[in-house]
């Protein structure tokens, strides 16, 4: 198939493309994941029913030898989804040096289809890359299927069902992957798997499990062992029964992760990308293996995510700087809220904002939490008429609600590493905005510090005296409360020197 497309791809590739360095490549495309991926191209690659499937290409650096090929299919039960779940993943192995495809099919909510239409065309876009091998510059003997959930089943059912095929294709070409690597797939359609309802009558036809034979190609699969939606059971019995009929087949267990957490924050914002690095790695270096890749991966396989927890000094600056001190093992994200307090009933308590909400979606590894600077404020902590549920002093809620934020972080991920940070000093200042600055220093050192410090002790969480270590911070201070960028980096710098 020569069309005009492939023509247009032909002279695409044969350009130049930047080379990313690469701390740039590791630092802010995987690890932070946070800019617009688009893919380089899209080409057609089937026309049926009247719909018309894209191939979203992501290229490699040109290559005068042919690379090898992965191909991902998205997850949504067959029913829904979107390529862009793959993009990240698309990005990061066209860095490595292969051709990366994240691919259209149809589903039930836009084509009417079923999970049997799905498999026809994960096998149709096998077909077509390996059919234009050679305008796409690939070995067709190194083709990968991958994907996830719904989108896993598809790649394993390129590798494993026969039949199904588009007759209306060059059927000489082979539609079987040489490799296959699947994300918390669906692995079994009968009622002990998922998706019974959706093959009533033909249940075992496109089941993985019970089309299990001898002579398959290799596969790595991922799945987590609390998830919900895909039996990991499944999972177990997919991979023993590949090694029996004595086919390479190997599971990678992720304690304690439910559905869909290898995606990373570009697809799914604010998760971060703890999971998306574990897969990618490891996806990595089993392409390494069978010699479709080269080298070393370029991201690491283990990252700590961190929580920066607090007020205005945590929604400044200092993240920032904490993420270049601590480096490609660690993602570090700013959930600051300026004016925020941890009593209640002033304008911006933090349980009720969407930076804490956030900061628990993120689930940390390492949370970094620093309040207190507001809660002193005489306009709060004095005032009688606040509106709180709290029976007792300032004092007492202001600990009991600290309390209760660092229990939210412990129940989140039991294994978080907590840190209390004291807040940074407070001075008197020409520019400053608080008439009544004196008082709010001295409920600093009154009892801000010292409950703080308490905690630190009576709930097993280590503490970071950030007044202490920022007491010679007034040269940086800005209005009295506030740091200049060098105050900021300054800051960062000590705090990673305490955690890392």
């Amino acid at each position: 198939m020569r069309n005009k497309s492939i023509k247009k791809l032909n002279n695409k590739m044969n350009s130049k493309k930047v080379i990313v360095t690469f701390l740039i490549l590791v630092c802010t495309i995987f690890n932070i994941g946070a800019q617009n991926i688009t893919p380089d191209s899209k080409v057609l690659y089937k026309k049926v029913n009247g719909d018309s499937l894209y191939l979203h290409l992501f290229k490699p650096e040109i290559s005068k030898k042919p690379t090898a090929a992965i191909v991902f299919f998205f997850g949504g039960g067959w029913v829904g989804g979107n390529p862009k779940q793959f993009y990240q993943q698309s990005k990061y192995f066209a860095s490595r040096g292969i051709l990366a495809i994240s691919a259209e099919y149809r589903v039930k909510n836009t084509h009417g289809t079923s999970p049997f239409e799905c498999v026809e065309d994960g096998k149709s876009a096998i077909r077509w890359v390996r059919e234009n091998a050679k305008e796409l510059n690939i070995d067709p003997n190194k083709i990968v299927a991958s994907g996830g959930s719904a989108g896993g089943h598809v790649a394993l059912t390129t590798a494993l069902i026969k039949g199904l095929e588009n007759v209306d294709e060059n059927l000489s070409v082979s539609s079987v992957p040489n490799a296959v690597v699947a994300y918390n797939p669906v692995s079994d359609t009968t009622l002990k798997g998922y998706g019974s309802k959706k093959v009533v009558g033909r249940e075992t036809e496109i089941s993985p499990t019970d089309q299990v034979k001898k002579d398959m190609p290799p596969m790595l699969i991922f799945h987590g062992t609390k998830d919900k939606t895909v039996p990991f059971e499944n999972a177990e019995r997919f991979t023993r029964l590949m090694k029996e009929a004595g086919n390479d087949c190997e599971l990678v267990a992720v304690d304690n992760m439910g559905h869909g957490f290898f995606n990373g924050d570009f697809f799914r914002k604010g998760t971060g990308n703890k999971y998306f690095n574990l897969t990618a790695y490891k996806t990595d270096v089993f392409l390494e293996k069978l010699c479709y890749l080269k080298e070393k991966p370029t991201l690491a396989e283990n990252i700590k995510q961190v929580s920066c927890i607090g007020d205005s000094n945590t929604e400044a600056t200092y993240p920032k700087f904490l993420q270049e001190k601590l480096g490609e093992n660690y993602q570090v994200k700013n959930f600051g809220k300026g004016g925020a307090t941890l009593i209640e009933g002033t304008n911006h308590p933090y349980f009720k904002k969407k930076e804490y909400k956030n900061s628990l979606k993120f689930t940390p590894d390492i949370v970094l939490i620093m309040f207190g600077t507001n809660d002193a404020n005489v306009k709060w902590c004095l005032d009688k008429t606040r509106k709180t549920k709290f029976i007792g002093t300032p004092q007492e809620e202001f600990k009991s609600q600290y309390i209760k934020l660092i229990n939210t972080y412990k129940r989140k991920n039991e294994n978080a590493e907590i840190y209390v940070l004291t807040p940074l000093p407070i001075y008197e200042h020409a520019k400053s905005r608080d008439p009544e600055i004196k008082k709010r220093i001295k409920h600093l050192y009154d009892w801000v510090i010292p409950i703080i410090r308490e905690i630190a002790e009576e709930q097993n969480v280590k503490l970071i005296d950030v007044n202490k270590l920022m007491k010679k911070a007034y040269k940086y201070t800005v209005d009295g409360i506030h740091l200049n960028q060098k105050g900021y980096k300054i800051l960062a710098k000590k705090i990673a020197k305490e955690i890392k």
